[in-house]
Parts: structure tokens; C-alpha cells; sequence
């Protein structure tokens, strides 16, 4: 398709190879020093772009994949800190495999980088059990952040992706949520964390964070403070 980039072959690659020496890490950057990224992007162009970039930031680049299956290999091998995942790969989506990566390496966190900004697949994308999603648009400034933050538990969500949920629900705010939202926003208007709402559950953290996201999402929220004081004015969240 015009105004594409190339795509590239199925090949899994250090960073770099082919286009000169990795760059050197900022030893500076003692935060990012040491931290893991494997690459999953068949774009040629951009991935070794971002390798650069994100290497540059002091982080280690362990390689570019472009195909799940290369991917699963690589993370079986390696156990990176984070991945970073296009949506959109030969042979299906990538929202698809995380499963397959997270069971590779359960440590992993996986960050999903796309050019697709379409609300469905951010959500299939989370409920898939990615741990952050940021799109495209964004600038590298955005992306190195949204790392830093999966790193720390949380879940990025790019500020695009954020802004253009607003009025979009098939159903009044707050209405939409399951089940399971439901009980998450009752522990966090309970004021617990992440894991005490993981042990309330019996389910993981990082479900728990899923859970989370969406529920801030739906509520037009920016942070749990925001999503429980919203709940309370519409009477979602009772005492306990």
C-alpha cells in the first residue's frame, strides 16, 4: 500500500545487524541500564529506528523479530524485561501471542506499539494481557516513558488513544462495565492496591491491572483517584 513502509522478512536479528554497530548505551541513564527490550515489528525502518533510539535512552536492545514464533524463540532464550509488540504482524495479530510470550517468560512485560488507533483493539490488546498500549503517533519521548512505566506495574495508555474514547461508549459512563470491573472498582474505592485486590480476587496483578485500565478507560478517568471519585458521584461504589 502506498505510503507504507517496508515490510521486512520473518527473520529474527540483533539490532543493528546489516546497518552498522549497535549504538552505544547512555551509561548515564543508570535507571535504564541493563533493563532488556526485544523488538517485534516486521517494519524494517522503523524498528531499527526505535532499536537506535531506545538504545541510545541506556536501554539494551536484545533484538528485532518479526514474526511471533521468532519472537517466542528469542524470549524462551532470553527472558527480556519488556517487548515491545506491533498489533500487526504477518500470520495474525500480535494481541494474539501474548499469551504464548508471557507463558515464554511470565516476567515479561509486554508493551503494544501499532499504528492502529481503533478502541477495539486497544481493548483486545489489554484483555489479551498486554501491559500497555501506545500507538504510532506518538514520539519516541512518548514511547521511552510508556516503557518506564510498564517497568513500574503500571499500564501506559497513549494520550491519543485516551482523548478519543471520549463520547464514544454504546452505553451511559459507568454502565458498560462487567462483572469482574465492577468488583475491581469496589477494592479500589475500598482504597487497596494492585495486589491486595489481586489477593481480595485470587487473580494475578496483572489481570488485576487489565482490569484497571479498562475501568479507567470507561469512566473517562486518568488515574484510580479520578475513576473512584467519578464512581461515587454516579453511585457505583458503595461502603464496604
Amino acid at each position: 500500500m502506498q505510503g507504507q513502509p517496508p515490510r521486512r522478512d520473518s527473520s529474527c536479528r540483533a539490532a543493528g545487524t546489516g546497518h552498522g554497530p549497535t549504538p552505544r548505551r547512555d551509561r548515564t541513564v543508570t535507571a535504564r541500564s541493563g533493563v532488556t527490550i526485544l523488538l517485534v515489528d516486521d517494519h524494517t525502518i522503523f524498528a531499527e529506528l526505535l532499536a537506535e533510539a531506545l538504545a541510545l535512552s541506556g536501554f539494551e536492545i536484545l533484538g528485532i523479530c518479526g514474526t511471533l514464533e521468532q519472537a517466542v524463540d528469542v524470549v524462551r532464550s532470553s527472558a527480556p524485561d519488556v517487548i515491545v509488540l506491533d498489533h500487526n504482524l504477518p500470520l495474525g495479530s500480535g494481541a494474539g501471542g501474548v499469551a504464548a510470550l508471557k507463558s515464554a517468560a511470565p516476567g515479561t512485560r509486554v508493551l503494544m506499539l501499532t499504528a492502529a488507533q481503533e478502541r477495539g483493539v486497544m481493548l483486545e490488546a489489554l484483555e489479551a494481557g498486554c501491559d500497555g498500549f501506545v500507538t504510532k503517533r506518538q514520539n519516541l519521548a512518548e514511547v521511552r516513558r510508556a516503557v518506564e512505566a510498564v517497568l513500574r506495574d503500571e499500564t501506559p495508555v497513549s494520550a491519543d488513544m485516551a482523548g478519543g474514547l471520549v463520547g464514544r461508549r454504546p452505553m451511559p459512563v459507568g454502565g458498560d462495565l462487567s462483572a469482574r470491573e465492577g468488583e475491581v472498582l469496589q477494592l479500589m474505592g475500598a482504597g487497596m492496591s494492585n495486589r491486595d485486590i489481586a489477593d481480595e480476587l485470587r487473580i494475578s496483578v496483572n489481570t488485576v491491572r487489565n482490569h484497571v485500565q479498562r475501568v479507567l478507560i470507561k469512566l473517562d478517568a486518568h488515574s484510580k483517584l479520578e475513576a473512584v471519585a467519578v464512581a461515587n458521584r454516579l453511585g457505583l461504589v458503595r461502603g464496604r
